[in-house]
C-alpha cells in the first residue's frame, strides 16, 4: 500500500520542522508496513520551505517530494498536493503545518479504512497552546471540535486531519474550489460534495492530531475575526453547494436569529461569565458574517498568518 502524507505550508519553518519530526516518529505495523512518502507544497513563491525540506531528507526515514506552488491560495496548494499524489499513492493524507500528529496516527487511520471499506477517514484535533490561554479561552473550548465514536459515518471532514482513497479523489468533477483562495472552506466544501456522491467518511478517535495554538490566536480579537469569515464562508458553501442550496431568504432569517440569539445571551453572560460573553460575541459575529456575504462581502482571513 502506497500513502502520500500531504502537507500544504506556508511561511511557516518552526511548524513544518516540528511536523516532519512528528512523522519520522510514525509507528507503523511491522507486517504490510506502507509505503509512505511525504510531499510538502509550499505556497511561498518565494520558496521559503525548501531548506526545511533539504535538511529534513538527511534524517527523516520517508522519501520526501518538494513542490512549489506559485499561487497564493490554499485550495490550490490542496489541489496541487491531489495532482501530485494521484498517479503515486492509492491513499493521501492531508495534515496542517501547525500540528503534530500522535505516533499512532497514520495507522490507526489507515486501519479503520481498511475495516470500515470507507473512502475517507477522519480524525480528531487537538489544540496545544504555545503561550498558554487564558482562563476563559480553556473554560471556553474554543478551540475544540466535535468528535465521534470510531466508525461512525459523518458528512463532512477538514484537512488537517484526514486520509482519502486517491482513486475516489479521481472520481470527482471538481476538487477544492480555488476561489475561496484565502477565505477558508474549501475542505468543508469539498467534504460536502464528497459525502454527497454517496462516498463513505468515517470518524478515527483515535488517530489524533495536535494543533499549536499561537498566543496571537488566543485572543478575543482573534477569535471574533474567525466567527466572523465562519460565517461568510459557510454562507457562500450553502448559498452555491448543490444540491442542498439554501435561498437567499433562509440565510438572511438565519444571520437574523444569530444575532438576535446573541444579544440574549450576551445579556445572561452578566451571571456566567467571561467564556459564555465571548460564545455570545461569536455567536453575533457569526450572523454578522452571513449578512456580509449575502451582501456580496468576502473576508480573506488567511492574508494574515499566524505562527511559525
Amino acid at each position: 500500500m502506497r500513502v502520500d502524507v500531504c502537507i500544504a505550508t506556508c511561511r511557516r519553518p518552526r511548524g513544518l520542522q516540528r511536523l516532519l519530526g512528528g512523522l519520522q516518529g510514525q509507528e507503523l505495523p511491522e507486517r504490510e508496513a506502507p509505503e509512505v512518502r511525504v510531499v510538502v507544497v509550499d505556497n511561498d513563491p518565494e520558496g521559503s520551505a525548501r531548506d526545511v525540506c533539504e535538511e529534513a531528507r538527511a534524517w527523516l526515514r520517508f522519501p520526501l517530494a518538494y513542490v512549489v506552488e506559485k499561487r497564493r491560495g490554499i485550495p490550490q496548494a490542496r489541489n496541487t498536493a491531489v495532482a501530485t499524489a494521484l498517479d503515486q499513492a492509492e491513499f493521501l493524507a492531508f495534515i496542517d503545518d501547525d500540528e503534530i500528529p500522535d505516533a499512532g496516527w497514520l495507522g490507526e487511520l489507515l486501519r479503520v479504512q481498511q475495516a470500515r471499506a470507507a473512502d475517507a477517514v477522519a480524525g480528531p484535533c487537538l489544540p496545544l497552546f504555545e503561550d498558554g490561554a487564558p482562563d476563559w479561552v480553556t473554560r471556553g473550548r474554543f478551540f475544540e471540535h466535535p468528535r465521534h465514536t470510531t466508525g461512525a459515518r459523518i458528512d463532512y471532514a477538514f484537512t488537517h486531519n484526514v486520509l482519502v482513497r486517491t482513486s475516489a479523489l479521481a472520481e470527482m468533477p471538481a476538487l477544492f474550489d480555488e476561489r475561496l483562495a484565502l477565505a477558508g472552506g474549501s475542505d468543508i466544501e469539498f467534504f460536502g460534495r464528497f459525502a454527497q456522491t454517496g462516498r463513505r467518511i468515517v470518524w478515527a478517535d483515535a488517530a489524533v492530531v495536535h494543533e499549536w495554538i499561537p498566543g496571537s490566536r488566543a485572543r478575543l480579537g482573534w477569535l471574533l475575526r474567525r466567527a466572523f469569515r465562519v460565517g461568510c464562508s459557510h454562507t457562500w458553501v450553502e448559498r452555491w453547494r448543490r444540491p442542498r442550496r439554501r435561498s437567499a431568504a433562509w440565510l438572511f432569517a438565519n444571520a437574523c436569529w444569530c444575532l438576535v440569539k446573541a444579544c440574549a445571551l450576551l445579556g445572561l453572560s452578566v451571571l456566567r461569565g467571561r467564556a459564555a460573553a465571548v460564545a455570545a460575541l461569536r455567536l453575533g459575529c457569526g450572523g454578522a458574517g452571513r449578512l456580509f456575504a449575502l451582501a456580496g462581502g468576502s473576508y480573506e482571513e488567511y492574508r494574515t498568518l499566524h505562527g511559525g
